[in-house]
C-alpha cells in the first residue's frame, strides 16, 4: 500500500470518528435538554435549611453530613491559604492541613481535608473544562448546563457529598431559570404562566417559604404581573389594554397611587407626542433643498430649543449617541 493510499484512509477514517463524536454530543445534548423539560435537578424532597451568613468554624464541622456551610468554609480555605499558581498547590494543601489539624482531632481533620482536596480538585477541573463554561444567556440552556455541572460533581465527589455541598446553591438557581424561562415564554398566555409558576414553587419547594425569585414590592409584582400577561395585552386594542392595564394596578396599589401613575402616563405619553413631532419637523428641514447644511443646523438648534427649552443639551446628546448607535448598527 502506497503512502499516500495510506494517507487517504487514514484521513477518512479520522473524518468519520469526528463524526461519530459529533453525533454522539448531539444526542447527549439532546437527552439532557429532554431530561431537563420533565425533571428537576433538585425537587421539593431536598429540602435546605436556612442558610448562615458566615462560614462555620471548625467545631461546627464535626458532623458526618457536609452542608452549604461546608462548602462556605472550603471557600474561606481557597481565600485565607491562597497561592499564586496552580503549581503550588502542594503547598496550599499543605497549609490547609496544618490547620485543620491545629484545630480538630486527627480522625476529624484527615476525614475533613480528604472531602476538601477532591472538592479543590473538582472545582479546578470545572473551571478548566471548556464544555461546562456557559457561552450563551439563554436560561434553557444555562439550566442544562447547571444539570451537566452537577452531575459532573456527583460523579467526582459522590452524590451525597456533592449534593450537600452545592445542592442549596444549585436549587436556587435551578428556581430563577425555571421561573424566568415561565415568565419571558411568548407562546403563552398571563393565567397560564401563573399557572406553571405555581406548578413550579409547589414541585421544588412544596410548603417550604421562597425567598429567591420573587419581590415582595407592589411595584415588582405589578411589573412582574405585565410581563406575565404581554402576550394577552398585545392582543387587545390600545383602549382595551389601557383598561387591563388599570384593572391590574388596582390589584397592587392605594387610589392615590393609581392617580399618581395616571400622571405618570400622562406625562411619557405628552413627550413621547413631542418627540414625534420633532422629528417630522426635523425631516422636514432635512429635506429642505435651498438652504446650505449650517443653515439647516441652526434651524434644527432653534427647534429643539423651541421643542425642549432648558433639556435642549441633554436633548443633542442623546441624539449624538442614538445616531452614532445607528451608524454603528448598520455596519
Amino acid at each position: 500500500m502506497t503512502k499516500k493510499k495510506l494517507a487517504v484512509i487514514c484521513g477518512i477514517g479520522a473524518l468519520s470518528l469526528l463524526v461519530v463524536y459529533k453525533a454522539i454530543t448531539i444526542l447527549n445534548d439532546r437527552m439532557d435538554e429532554n431530561y431537563i423539560k420533565t425533571h428537576y435537578i433538585f425537587d421539593k424532597s431536598f429540602r435546605c435549611n436556612e442558610k448562615q451568613a458566615e462560614p462555620p468554624v471548625l467545631a461546627n464541622l464535626l458532623s458526618n453530613t457536609v452542608t452549604d456551610g461546608t462548602l462556605k468554609f472550603f471557600r474561606s480555605l481557597e481565600q485565607r491559604f491562597a497561592v499564586p499558581s496552580i503549581k503550588q498547590l502542594d503547598d496550599h494543601f499543605s497549609q490547609v492541613g496544618k490547620y485543620l489539624g491545629s484545630g480538630l482531632k486527627e480522625s476529624e481533620a484527615r476525614r475533613l481535608f480528604g472531602i476538601y482536596k477532591k472538592y479543590l480538585m473538582c472545582e479546578i477541573d470545572l473551571g478548566s473544562d471548556r464544555k461546562y463554561q456557559a457561552n450563551s444567556q439563554d436560561p434553557f440552556k444555562i439550566l442544562v448546563l447547571l444539570n451537566r455541572i452537577q452531575n459532573f460533581r456527583r460523579d467526582r465527589l459522590g452524590k451525597k457529598t456533592a449534593d450537600g455541598l452545592y445542592g442549596c446553591d444549585v436549587k436556587e438557581r435551578e428556581y430563577v431559570l425555571r421561573r424566568s424561562i415561565i415568565i419571558t415564554d411568548k407562546t403563552l398566555y398571563g393565567n397560564e404562566k401563573e399557572s406553571n409558576l405555581q406548578r413550579l414553587k409547589s414541585g421544588m419547594w412544596g410548603g417550604q417559604e421562597v425567598l429567591i425569585g420573587e419581590n415582595a414590592e407592589p411595584y415588582n409584582r405589578y411589573q412582574l404581573k405585565l410581563l406575565l400577561y404581554v402576550k394577552d395585552l398585545s392582543e387587545l386594542s390600545e383602549r382595551e389594554r389601557k383598561l387591563k392595564i388599570s384593572e391590574f394596578r388596582k390589584e397592587f396599589f392605594s387610589k392615590e397611587e393609581i392617580q399618581r401613575l395616571k400622571a405618570l402616563d400622562d406625562q411619557l405619553a405628552k413627550e413621547k407626542q413631542d418627540i414625534e413631532r420633532y422629528r417630522a419637523a426635523e425631516k422636514a428641514i432635512e429635506r429642505l433643498k435651498n438652504i446650505t447644511q449650517e443653515e439647516k443646523n441652526e434651524r434644527i438648534n432653534s427647534l429643539q430649543q423651541e421643542f425642549f427649552g432648558k433639556d435642549a443639551e441633554a436633548f443633542r446628546r442623546r441624539e449624538a449617541m442614538r445616531k452614532g448607535a445607528e451608524k454603528k448598527g448598520s455596519f
